[in-house]
This record gives structure tokens, sequence and C-alpha cells, in this order.
């Protein structure tokens, strides 16, 4: 009886959007979203940055202090977690990449989903990710291309970039636009320091 409510929950929370029934036209199959949804039992509004660990510089950011420049490595689907919707495995806000302020910085997205398009933006909401978002960039090129389109945006094995410079410190959430997915987990916190600290800090 748990299982069937927090489906039911789920499925309200992803109701009108429908991205789960989406096909991927080079699979020609579409895939059961419901496993995705069902760990949120509700759709997540964004709070404050996490902080419930220590922050460190992972392999897939590189930080040149001295060029002034932040390079991500970011992959949709990396692994299985969220039913593949997640940014470098991580979902539900359960995460904060921090990049400093007036760096450029570049995120190189990959799809490593086997069946759905991904997208990428920095939104400036920090709260009611609902089942549709319109793309509220919080910089100038800071989301990938069509990036509601389940047809359109980054498709599995592709990938795409985005370059910008975020010059106002403070918290952002980087989100999945397609349909559902934000508000199946496909978020984590973003913030822009104004002290130069860099790096990814785990935990809620």
């Amino acid at each position: 009886m748990t299982h069937l409510r927090i489906f039911l929950a789920a499925l309200a929370a992803v109701g009108a959007a429908a991205c789960g029934g989406e096909r991927n036209a080079s699979q020609g199959a579409a895939r059961d979203t419901s496993a995705a949804a069902a760990p949120s039992a509700a759709a997540p509004g964004a709070q404050p940055a996490a902080g419930g660990g220590a922050m460190t510089v992972p392999d897939w950011m590189k930080v040149d202090s001295s060029a002034k420049t932040v390079t991500m490595d970011v992959q949709a689907g990396k692994t299985p977690d969220n039913n593949h919707w997640n940014f470098n495995g991580h979902a539900h806000g359960d995460a904060t990449f921090t990049v400093p302020s007036g760096y450029k910085v570049t995120i190189d997205f990959s799809n490593h989903d086997p069946a759905l398009a991904h997208s990428l933006g920095i939104d400036t909401r920090t709260g009611n990710l609902e089942a549709t978002l319109t793309p509220q960039p919080a910089f100038p090129g800071a989301v990938t291309p069509d990036p509601t389109n389940p047809g359109g945006a980054t498709g599995p094995g592709k990938s795409a970039k985005v370059t910008f410079t975020p010059d106002k410190p403070g918290n952002y959430t980087m989100v999945c636009y397609i349909p559902g997915h934000a508000a199946a987990g496909m978020w984590v916190h973003f913030a822009v320091s104004a002290d130069g600290k860099a790096g990814v800090t785990s935990g809620s």
C-alpha cells in the first residue's frame, strides 16, 4: 500500500507533462518513468544550497584561478540512479556545484541515458520546480539548445556545450528542462561564490 501511495503521488507530480511517455526516435521504445518519479513522492522545491559535506574539486571539474576559468564535464544519466535522471550521479538536490563569480564557466554536457533526451540549464529559481518549466537562465548562455523539447534537446549519446560568466553571487539551480524531469528530481544546487571558492559539496 505504501508503494502504491508513493506511485500515485509521483504520478500526480508529473501528470500532464507525460514526459515518460516520450519515445526516443533512435530506439523507438518508450520507457516507464514511474521508477524515476517514485523516489520523490511530491514535486521537489529546491532549498538553499546543500552543505552536508566538505567541498572538494572532483576530477570532472577543472579550476584555473590564474585564467579565471572553470571547466566541468557534466553527464546526464552517468549512473542508473533516479532512473538515469541525474547530473554526474546527483539528483534531488543532493549536491551543490560551486563556481566563483566572474570566472568563465564552460560545461561540456553529455547524455548517457540509454533512452531519453535531457537538457541542462542554470536557473534563477531555487523553488517551485514544477512539472513544466519555462527556462529562466540565470546568465546569458547558461542553457543547452532546445531545452524543453524531448525530440530536440540533447539525445542519448549526444553532447552540447554551454559557456557563460556568472557575475552575480548567490544560489541557483542546475536543472533539466524536459517536462517532468525536474519534478522527478533531475536538479542539483548551483552556487556562485563571492570569495573565489569552487568545488562540489555533497549531502543535503
